[in-house]
C-alpha cells in the first residue's frame, strides 16, 4: 500500500501522547472500530491505521506465520497507536497470549485448581489448546460388558461386530428386524 499520497491526510489525524511506554504513542484520532483500532477509508474500503504505517515501512503483511494467522501486536497495548516502533508482526496465538485475555491467564497457570502442578507427566490435552490435570482426571480401565441391555450374553455366536468396531447382540438384532418387518407388512395391508 502506498502511503505517500496519504501523508498529509493521515498524519493530520495523529497526536503524540505519553502513555508510559518506552517512547510516546502516536494516537489515531480519526474514526475507530468498536474495538478501539484506528481505521481509514481507502479506495472505498476501511483499513486499520496501524497496518497502513507498518506496510509503508516493511511492505505487505503476510497472511500466515508458522501456520497461524499473521497479526500486528501493539506492544504498548494501545490499539489506537500507530507508532511503528510499538508494532510487532506475530502469529495470532502469540498476540492472544500476550494480551489481557482469559486464554493468556490460563496459559500462565502452573497448577490446576486443586493445586497439582502442570508437568509433562501430569498434563493431558483437552481440545486443541486446552490442558487437563491427569491427577484430577484418573483414567479408569473400562471393563467390557458381558451381557447386552436386555440380558443376552455376548458369546462369539451371539455377538455382531459393527463396521465401526462396536458390538451388538445378534438376538436383539434379529428381534428388531422381525419387528420392522411386521410394522412394514401392517402398513402395506392397511
Amino acid at each position: 500500500m502506498l502511503i505517500m499520497g496519504l501523508l498529509p491526510r493521515f498524519w493530520a489525524r495523529v497526536v503524540i501522547q505519553d502513555a508510559g511506554y518506552e517512547t510516546p504513542c502516536l494516537i489515531w484520532t480519526g474514526s475507530k472500530t468498536t474495538a478501539g483500532y484506528g481505521n481509514l477509508k481507502l479506495a472505498k474500503k476501511y483499513v486499520y491505521a496501524h497496518r497502513i504505517v507498518f506496510e509503508a515501512r516493511y511492505g505487505e503483511i503476510p497472511k500466515r506465520i508458522d501456520g497461524d494467522r499473521a497479526v500486528l501486536d501493539h506492544l504498548c497495548r494501545n490499539r489506537a497507536c500507530v507508532n511503528i516502533d510499538h508494532l510487532e508482526l506475530v502469529a495470532n496465538r502469540v498476540n492472544i497470549l500476550r494480551g489481557d485475555t482469559i486464554q493468556a491467564a490460563n496459559a500462565a497457570k502452573t497448577h490446576c485448581h486443586k493445586g497439582h502442578e502442570f508437568t509433562p507427566e501430569n498434563t493431558g490435552r483437552h481440545g486443541k489448546y486446552g490442558r487437563t490435570c491427569l491427577t484430577c482426571q484418573p483414567r479408569r480401565p473400562r471393563s467390557r460388558r458381558t451381557h447386552c441391555l436386555r440380558g443376552h450374553e455376548f458369546t462369539p455366536e451371539n455377538t455382531y461386530t459393527t463396521p465401526s468396531g462396536g458390538r451388538e447382540c445378534r438376538t436383539c438384532r434379529r428381534e428388531q428386524l422381525r419387528e420392522r418387518g411386521r410394522q412394514r407388512r401392517d402398513r402395506l395391508s392397511a
